[in-house]
């Protein structure tokens, strides 16, 4: 891929350097136009276009599950549309039959996406256990001395939000599987900037948002679950999660799909999913392992570049859990974060710490304007 080429799909590089991927990313010309011809068509300004286009439009969401399906490594048939990361541990949290005395584990200084679903179930009598952390970091060890022979679940984010901490699932995954216990990841950190497998990781369950790193828009995402995890859910219902009887609709009959679109309630967002199907399309085109590569060389290059200049980072430096966030500790770190913004420079701040993001159409020049201007900060 062409950084060029890739860069000039998004024309706000013109004239501002946007770091903050891990918050929310901007649309690229391809997301914009997939948006703009569906809204014309919904608008009816051509006499030729369906308004009610939900059949027209049905290639379009296929085609954007075989396009995910090939970035989780997995089947179309385990994925389906959610409107955001919560909604989808939510799927999980409700949907297994839990027991009084059951626990779930968690690692400590988790997103509360990751935490809040889990720990709505102690009125039920489940016990959350945290895992140890130290700056999102921890250790196989650290997760296997939490487990217990009462924990049914263990749900991790694949990277950390603050510390960009990125777990090893392969790992994790077999120690799930040795310990019987269910495998769930949050991968709204991860997905789109880095490489997946789930049937190699071995997860059971994963949920990701698509306005993050994956680049479409806010309100639609992911969800993935294996064949035989499915058979142990109870799923939400609406009217979509099974098929539909057009010709008698009064006529009730509690019958779900018998793959991932059984976590289906309702009419989807097709605004997103076209943008997700563009997005996604972009990301193929350029390849996930040259993305993963310029990810991480970016985000690694200005972690060097911090230190150099005496910024304390938050998070380990160990190249195995690379991502793409990249937390410098400071004394005054919104301070920097407005002179940054006051030269069209845009990143965050998350916990009174300072997060800079960048993903793989950001180039070297990009790293250099902040620097220059971290370098120009009194």
């Amino acid at each position: 891929m062409n950084v060029d080429h890739l860069r000039r799909q998004f024309p706000h590089t013109q004239h501002q350097t946007y770091l903050n991927h891990a918050a929310v990313s901007p649309m690229s010309r391809p997301v914009q136009a997939a948006i703009d011809e569906y809204v014309t068509e919904r608008h009816g300004a051509d006499p030729g276009a369906p308004i009610e286009n939900f059949e027209a439009f049905m290639p379009v969401m296929a085609e954007t599950k075989e396009r995910a399906a090939q970035v989780l490594g997995t089947d179309a048939a385990r994925v389906e549309f959610i409107p955001n990361t919560s909604t989808g541990l939510n799927v999980l949290a409700r949907g297994l039959e839990w027991q009084p005395g059951d626990r779930i584990a968690i690692p400590d200084g988790s997103f509360p996406t990751n935490v809040y679903p889990f720990l709505n179930l102690e009125a039920e009598g489940v016990d959350v256990d945290f895992v140890p952390t130290d700056e999102g970091a921890y250790t196989l060890d650290d997760i296997e001395r939490t487990l217990r022979p009462e924990t049914r679940l263990l749900s991790v984010s694949w990277v950390h939000f603050l510390s960009g901490f990125r777990a090893d699932l392969q790992a994790i995954g077999e120690l799930c599987e040795a310990n019987d216990v269910l495998f769930c990841v949050d991968a709204i950190q991860g997905l789109g900037a880095l490489q997946l497998d789930v049937e190699a990781a071995g997860i059971d369950f994963l949920a990701s948002g698509g306005h993050k790193w994956l680049m479409a828009t806010q309100g639609i995402g992911l969800l993935y679950c294996t064949d035989a995890l499915q058979d142990q859910l109870r799923p939400p219902t609406g009217w979509l999660h099974g098929p539909v009887d057009w010709e008698h609709l009064d006529q009730y009959e509690l019958t779900f799909h018998d793959d991932a679109r059984r976590f289906r309630t309702g009419t989807l967002n097709s605004i997103g999913v076209a943008a997700l199907h563009a997005a996604l399309g972009l990301y193929l085109e350029a390849g996930p392992a040259w993305c993963e590569e310029r990810v991480v060389d970016l985000s690694s290059t200005l972690a060097t570049e911090l230190a150099e200049r005496g910024f304390q980072r938050y998070g380990t430096d160990d190249p195995a859990h690379a991502s793409g966030i990249v937390t410098a500790e400071l004394d005054d770190p919104s301070a920097l974060f407005e002179h940054l913004a006051a030269q069209n420079i845009t990143a965050a701040v998350r916990n009174r710490k300072l997060r800079i993001a960048p993903t793989y159409y950001n180039d070297a020049s990009d790293l250099q304007r902040v620097l220059d201007a971290i370098d120009s900060f009194e």
